[in-house]
């Protein structure tokens, strides 16, 4: 094993641009990206991509997206495997050279019969090809498939550093295919050429990759390379304890971010998701990054908890400074392709965040709340608003608009011209807070009249009591 302390460790993420990136695969990158950053060492991005009939571009720029969102940097240009066809062809070549290889020329029809013979017989479907042991000289010149020569005993041993030790007799072990009779190369045989030509010391993914653990060991031990140290990671599942599906959460990472998520929070969550840095939800990336260690990831399967993920979203937003939220939800609004604020609609956004901080949870949330200020003169009003605006609740409001007119622009004062209206009219507070918030919003869901009036201002609120009056005609 090589398995050095002083070593220059490279880790790499390498997704198949056949499907968006999802949670899983968002989580894999960050642990192989934060152990690269701890050990002072590279992280390298690998398009896996030899299957170009399933390859999908739109899903390939949607994994750099969900990278960049994530700001997991990697180092160096991006792998393309297809363009390194020629190289893994090449080792192939010397793997049938150094006769831990041999051309295997069994017909697909020829292997289904044999295991479905040995199926109704009861015994074991292990295809052993009789070409293992034919001579090169009379192989017939019919297609073919490349197969590496298994060991038929002992065993092949890794060392996982989560799931400890791992042993396969190699007498269940199948002759894998090397090259396919197209003369393309497989997975196994290209992951294990690419890992080595840019010298990965330590391959950290999902434990789904668990099988293909052996047979790429038995690759590099043919070929007398150092074997990567390997760190298989449990899935994620469902709340319910079940296989991650959609409605759990395994959507494409841009739906988090269109659902308004930061993506400081999803990085603070998925590195919480089986393994555990501590109690602190607002501890910094650069801190989880030296606390981390790949023998601290649990064994059995994490659980996605959206609950989680936005508790900590909100903590993250109330911790953070109005420059950073401005900054974040501008971005936010680009993704999710809602007009971006004016400098004027920042500013107001600004002095509201203290009150609309402790009412979000995301992003998505912080939209609604402030749309108070976003949406300006655009707004509709909500159909439940329009049977509250009668000649009554009109009258009432062009009242308060004169009042308010008159008076200094702080709160106690407006809180208490708003008091003694309700007073003289002999109705609740709330009757006339209920006006000011159609007239404000459009609705009756709202951060708090009072301090949507200070944050619009005064020219601003009195613009839309009169609006509302104006359009009274245009309700009915």
């Amino acid at each position: 094993m090589n398995n050095k302390p002083d070593r220059n460790v490279v880790t790499r993420f390498a997704p198949s641009p056949t499907g968006y990136l999802h949670l899983g695969g968002a989580r894999t990158a960050l642990f192989n990206w934060m152990y690269a950053r701890k050990n002072s060492g590279k992280f390298l991005l690998r398009i896996e991509n030899t299957d170009q009939t399933r390859s999908n571009p739109k899903a390939e720029l949607a994994i750099f997206k969900g990278l960049k969102w994530l700001r997991l940097t990697w180092d160096d240009d991006i792998i393309y495997q297809f363009d390194r066809k020629e190289r893994h062809l090449e080792i192939a070549k010397l793997l049938l050279q150094k006769n831990f290889a041999y051309k295997c020329y069994s017909t697909k029809n020829e292997i289904t019969v044999f295991k479905e013979k040995a199926l109704k017989l009861g015994k074991s479907t292990k295809f052993i090809s009789p070409w293992r042991n034919q001579q090169p000289a009379c192989s017939p010149s019919k297609e073919y498939v490349v197969r590496l020569r298994v060991p038929e005993s002992g065993k092949t041993t890794i060392i996982d550093r989560v799931q400890g030790e791992i042993v396969w007799n190699n007498e269940n072990l199948d002759d894998l295919i090397l090259v396919r009779s197209d003369g393309t190369v497989t997975y196994n045989l290209a992951v294990v050429v690419d890992d080595f030509d840019t010298n990965v010391t330590d391959i950290i993914r999902g434990d789904d990759h668990l099988t293909n653990a052996a047979k790429q060991y038995l690759i590099y031990k043919a070929l007398d390379w150092d074997v990567p140290t390997f760190s298989h990671i449990p899935l994620i599942h469902g709340f319910d304890g079940k296989k991650l599906s959609k409605r759990h959460g395994a959507v494409g990472l841009d739906h988090y971010q269109k659902q308004g998520m930061i993506a400081s929070a999803m990085i603070r969550y998925l590195s919480q998701l089986g393994w555990h840095p501590g109690s602190n939800d607002l501890i910094s990336i650069e801190e989880s990054i030296q606390n981390f260690k790949l023998e601290k990831i649990v064994k059995s399967p994490a659980r996605f908890d959206p609950i989680k993920l936005n508790d900590i979203c909100s903590k993250l937003i109330r911790n953070a400074s109005n420059d950073t939220i401005i900054k974040e939800f501008d971005v936010f609004l680009k993704m999710a392709g809602i007009r971006t604020l004016t400098k004027s609609e920042k500013t107001i956004l600004s002095k509201s965040l203290p009150f609309l901080k402790p009412r979000i949870k995301n992003f998505n949330e912080l939209y609604v709340q402030a749309s108070f200020l976003i949406i300006g003169k655009l707004f509709k009003i909500n159909a439940d608003c329009l049977e509250l605006i009668t000649k009554t609740s009109l009258s009432l409001l062009r009242e308060l608009t004169n009042r308010l007119n008159n008076v200094i622009w702080e709160r106690e004062i407006i809180n208490e011209t708003i008091k003694l209206l309700a007073k003289e009219y002999q109705i609740a507070y709330k009757e006339v807070a209920q006006m000011v918030r159609i007239a404000i919003v459009g609705k009756l869901n709202s951060p708090g009249i009072v301090d949507m009036m200070l944050a619009l201002g005064r020219p601003e609120i009195i613009n839309r009591f009169n609006n509302l009056c104006d359009k009274k005609n245009d309700l009915s």
